[in-house]
């Protein structure tokens, strides 16, 4: 039953054709009764979509807000975010933030480049209004018994960079001392993060640089993944039927199609809309047209995002994580041990077995490899690691 509170829901597509997350969004659920969240995958996996079938679907006894932080560059602007989705939220349960309109004053609300302002006109202390925001909705919260409220951050570790860039590693720091702190001090206040860059890159660097906190160790940690196979090739299927597609047989068609894109649902859509309308598609064309797409400098799936995310999160030892995964895309067999990466890559280059275990466990913590049940590392998706080969000239 959905509960009828106000929230911020993204754009399209909608919820009803968001599947095969029933059942991981209601583990998310249950989990939220007891911690807060910190979900981590690659991008177009569907963690928005998640998010987004979470809004339109809240259970009874939840409110909910949601915000994309990916563009927000400052401590003031997050503060002013957190309490301008708050006030949406909570004004509809017929009270005013009071703490807040006090801090604020007259100036309740005035915002200039995007920060909150006190009536004297200077900027308003972002760790007051974070921590008075939440003091407040706690109070409008307890009047409605068994109510919770929990927010939805999406790409909470590029706000993060965006921050340290701006504002310095130490605002970075204090900025996640203040989450840990929100998501721990009330018990009616759920916080859900996510992120497609792991977040722990942000946090080797401010460990590096001296910071102490652990901000994620209360939180728990999940994965949503691409979609079982039982959901992905009726997915696919209804793409063909949707498109119209003449396909000689649509169930093989449709089980060829999740296949070949790993499962995920934003590359089922973009590969079906790439098949031709007015012949017959068979496999062997569905692949033809996927190899065509993966070759395409034009593409608008942009998968070069993973050859720059290399040299963006790996400044130091780009080189080493190049060859690391060169030499597992290039591979006969899908999959390859760790002596087996050693060798490999020392007959190309020096290399230090620690240095190399340490990078195969960012490498998977990243998303682009996963280890096997020979405890081998492999590609997380195959679709990745054919593009690899391609981009690559391997």
């Amino acid at each position: 039953m959905r509960n009828e509170s106000n929230f911020h829901m993204p754009a399209s597509p909608k919820p009803s054709r968001i599947v095969g997350r029933d059942a991981f969004i209601s583990e998310t659920w249950i989990t939220l009764e007891h911690k807060s969240i910190y979900m981590n995958d690659l991008r177009r996996i569907g963690k928005t979509q998640i998010i987004r079938k979470m809004l339109a679907e809240l259970p009874v006894g939840w409110l909910a807000a949601f915000s994309d932080l990916e563009g927000t560059h400052t401590a003031e602007e997050f503060a002013a975010l957190v309490y301008k989705d708050a006030t949406s939220v909570m004004t509809t349960k017929t009270r005013a933030l009071r703490k807040m309109s006090k801090l604020l004053g007259s100036a309740a609300g005035a915002e200039i480049m995007g920060v909150l302002k006190l009536p004297d006109g200077q900027t308003a202390p972002w760790k007051d209004v974070l921590r008075t925001t939440f003091d407040d909705m706690v109070e409008v919260i307890a009047d409605l018994p068994g109510t919770r409220m929990v927010f939805f951050w999406d790409e909470v570790p590029f706000m993060l960079e965006n921050i340290a860039k701006r504002q310095g590693k130490e605002m970075a720091m204090q900025v996640l001392d203040i989450l840990r702190e929100l998501s721990q001090r009330h018990d009616t206040i759920r916080l859900l993060l996510t992120g497609s860059i792991g977040i722990h890159h942000v946090l080797n660097i401010l460990w590096n640089d001296g910071y102490k906190g652990s901000p994620l160790n209360h939180m728990d940690l999940i994965q949503p993944g691409p979609l079982e196979p039982e959901f992905a090739t009726p997915f696919a299927k209804s793409e063909i039927v949707r498109r119209g597609l003449n396909c000689l047989d649509d169930d093989t068609c449709a089980a060829t199609l999740s296949s070949l894109v790993s499962r995920v649902p934003f590359y089922i859509e973009k590969l079906a809309t790439r098949l031709p309308l007015k012949i017959g598609v068979t496999p062997a064309l569905i692949e033809a047209e996927l190899e065509r797409e993966l070759r395409s400098e034009t593409s608008d799936w942009d998968l070069d995002y993973y050859r720059r995310r290399v040299k963006a999160v790996f400044p130091g030892t780009e080189k080493l994580v190049l060859s690391i995964l060169d030499t597992i895309a290039a591979s006969t067999v899908a999959a390859l041990s760790f002596q087996e990466i050693r060798k490999l890559i020392s007959a190309r280059m020096e290399v230090d077995e620690e240095v190399l275990r340490e990078h195969l466990k960012l490498l998977c913590m990243d998303h682009y490899l996963v280890r096997n049940e020979a405890n081998a590392y492999c590609f997380y998706l195959t679709l990745i690691r054919r593009w690899w080969r391609i981009n690559r000239s391997l």
